[in-house]
């Protein structure tokens, strides 16, 4: 578990050179002083020794204690309870929404086609009607009708490429040590793959649109694979972003919508920076839970609504797809860490338990 949180014990440090610098330029994390994480590098011993102190002493109980007050949220202990046995049984599957690339500097789908939209000559209030209605699939339309398709392709793949792995930030940095071997994605954006080769775990395939067809048939107990449900930045032919594309994904007998199908019924699956409205996932998981009534339990970490009844309803909507909400009233990267954590430390014990890969 400890050598996932380097991230975030070395960002601490940048924060401490920023704020926490004594008169000589030296630096103190814990007991030790220090110059800039480079050097402390070099001293291997002084490293492990102030990183576990920070892990044990300052991580663990701050993720603890913001976990703690989540949990105390309406139905979220038992729900989270629930949550930890799956991933101990190595039963859960993520599928990560736009939410999860956000902090890493990323656009959310509604910003990225306001985004694109500069390119063009719309005017922002037709866009920003659609998307406040929630029609994405008719918002994509309006922007790819005013552009040609290479100018599209070039600002879709512009927007969501990362060209720096080190940029990459926010929760979804857990992600590889807590799910190693299975990631389902929405995104376009390569923050997934990128992140995980960084972390040492690269996928042994990026499977994208059409090509998920392919992971059955490939899997095996070694294997790392990500799942890009809606095709990747960089292949045009792969992407899924207009009316008519999701049509095909999405229609009787397709492959996504077969495999996804798939996975609904075999994985509990934990949706993470997902707004789960009246999308195409969404709407093809309401079909499985009523026709599947052996559909495992799904799981989802959701800002909590304004109100009593915007929550109640919400609950109802989830639940009657197979969904149930574990809300958070905190800040959105800080909430989905603290429960992350949580995962992690269940995810590793396992891990442990079984012997690394």
């Amino acid at each position: 578990m400890h050598d996932a949180l380097k991230f975030f014990f070395e960002e601490q440090i940048g924060f401490s050179l920023l704020d926490g610098t004594s008169i000589d330029g030296s630096v103190f994390i814990g007991e030790t002083e220090f110059l800039p994480v480079e050097t402390l590098r070099e001293d291997k011993d002084a490293y492990q020794d102030e990183f576990n102190r920070w892990v044990d002493g300052v991580w663990l109980p701050e993720q603890q204690d913001r976990r703690s007050q989540i949990l105390k949220l309406h139905a979220n202990a038992k729900r989270y309870a629930d949550l930890c046995g799956a991933v101990a049984r190595q039963q859960v599957v993520p599928l990560v929404g736009s939410g999860m690339s956000a902090p890493s500097g990323l656009p959310t789908w509604s910003d990225l086609l306001r985004a694109i939209r500069a390119f063009t000559t719309i005017d922002p209030a037709a866009l920003e009607a659609l998307l406040v209605a929630s029609a994405f699939e008719e918002a994509a339309d309006l922007i790819a009708s005013a552009t040609n398709p290479n100018l599209l392709n070039e600002r879709v793949e512009h927007e969501l490429r990362v060209d720096d792995p080190a940029a990459i930030d926010g929760a979804v940095r857990l992600l590889p040590a807590t799910f190693p071997d299975l990631v389902i994605t929405t995104n376009l954006d390569d923050v997934l793959e990128q992140h995980y080769r960084s972390c040492g775990l690269e996928f042994d395939e990026i499977l994208a649109g059409q090509d998920i067809a392919g992971y059955r048939s490939m899997k095996t107990p070694t294997r790392r694979f990500v799942l890009k449900l809606h095709g990747d930045c960089r292949r045009a032919e792969t992407r899924v972003l207009r009316k008519d594309e999701y049509e095909a994904a999405y229609a009787p007998g397709s492959v996504v919508r077969e495999e996804l199908a798939l996975l609904y019924r075999t994985n509990h699956l934990l949706f993470l920076g997902c707004s789960l409205g009246p999308d195409r996932t969404v709407g093809l998981i309401a079909e499985v839970a009523l026709s599947d009534k052996s559909m495992p339990k799904h799981f989802a970490l959701l800002p909590l609504p304004d109100s009593d009844p915007a929550r109640v309803d919400r609950e109802n909507f989830l639940s009657e797809r197979g969904i149930y909400p574990i809300w958070y009233d905190g800040p959105h990267d800080e909430s989905i860490l603290a429960l992350l954590a949580g995962l992690l430390d269940v995810a590793s014990a396992g891990q442990v338990g079984q012997g690394s890969r």
